[in-house]
Order: C-alpha cells, then sequence, then structure tokens
C-alpha cells in the first residue's frame, strides 16, 4: 500500500528532467511537447499537462520536416530554426483529459483549437497523419492504459 502511494504521490507532483517523456501533439510531422505531469492514470480524471522545450525544438529542427535548414537546402541552420521556433512557440502549454471508463479525451493547446474524441472509434474511422488522430491515440493510451488495450489501441506489453 506504501509503494502505491509513494507512486501516486511521486506522479501527482510531476516528473523529473530524468523522467521526461514526449506529450504527443496533434501533427505527425511537428514537434511533440514535453510531458510535465501526470495524474489520475485509468480513472474518469486522468490529466496530463505539456510545454514545450528547446529540446522539442532540437529534435524538431534536426529531423526538418519542412526543409527549413541547410542540411536540407533551406536557409537557416538548426540553431537559427530552433531560436525561431522557441521564439515563436516556447511558451505554449498542453493539457489533456480523460474519462476512461466513458473512453472520452480532450486536447487543450494554449493556442489553437481544441479537440475531443471518444473511444473505441467507428470502424471506419481516418486514423492517418492527416487526420491529427494519432497523438490523440496516444494521449488516450498514456492515460487510460487499461482501457487502450481494451480497445485495441496499443500493443500488449
Amino acid at each position: 500500500m506504501r509503494t502505491s502511494l509513494l507512486s501516486i504521490a511521486l506522479f501527482t507532483f510531476g516528473l523529473s528532467a530524468a523522467q521526461a517523456k514526449d506529450f504527443p501533439l496533434a501533427s505527425c510531422a511537428g514537434w511533440n511537447g514535453t510531458l510535465v505531469s501526470k495524474t489520475g492514470i485509468d480513472s474518469s480524471t486522468a490529466v496530463m499537462e505539456g510545454k514545450l522545450t528547446r529540446a522539442d525544438f532540437q529534435e524538431y529542427c534536426k529531423r526538418d520536416p519542412g526543409w527549413e535548414t541547410t542540411a536540407h537546402g533551406g536557409k537557416l541552420t538548426v540553431k537559427q530554426c530552433v531560436a525561431m521556433y522557441t521564439k515563436e512557440n516556447g511558451k505554449d502549454t498542453f493539457r489533456s483529459t480523460a474519462n476512461c471508463s466513458e473512453g472520452t479525451l480532450s486536447f487543450e493547446p494554449s493556442a489553437g483549437t481544441p479537440q475531443s474524441v471518444t473511444f473505441p472509434l467507428p470502424e471506419n474511422s481516418d486514423i492517418s497523419c492527416a487526420s491529427g488522430m494519432p497523438p490523440l491515440i496516444e494521449q488516450f493510451s498514456l492515460l487510460c492504459p487499461q482501457a487502450a488495450r481494451e480497445f485495441h489501441l496499443m500493443d500488449d506489453e
């Protein structure tokens, strides 16, 4: 019992830099955020919060899906790319809430349009990168792993 309470307390107060994980965002070609906190896993009040960091922009600019850096025919160095996105988007935050028993997820970016989805998805659902669905599926899987397995959203590990 003490181990369970300790685990809950650690997740309630956030993740250390060593424990930092990706916060999946609604664009397969874009950057992910950094997960800051995750609480209420597998409950009706599951919440995770994230923010953008220089490391997120560094990964994006090195990968360069937009062909912006000199390594890929663009005009920016990786350092300039990171500086530009840090200035433009460096204060962005994200929050996702889920009700695992109802299969609902709400994603709230600091800028842009909030998104909601209910699982399981209909059989004919578009789950391509263009739909923006893969990151939402990942968010639900992080918040509601038990329900995600029941809905066949994640591989059994």
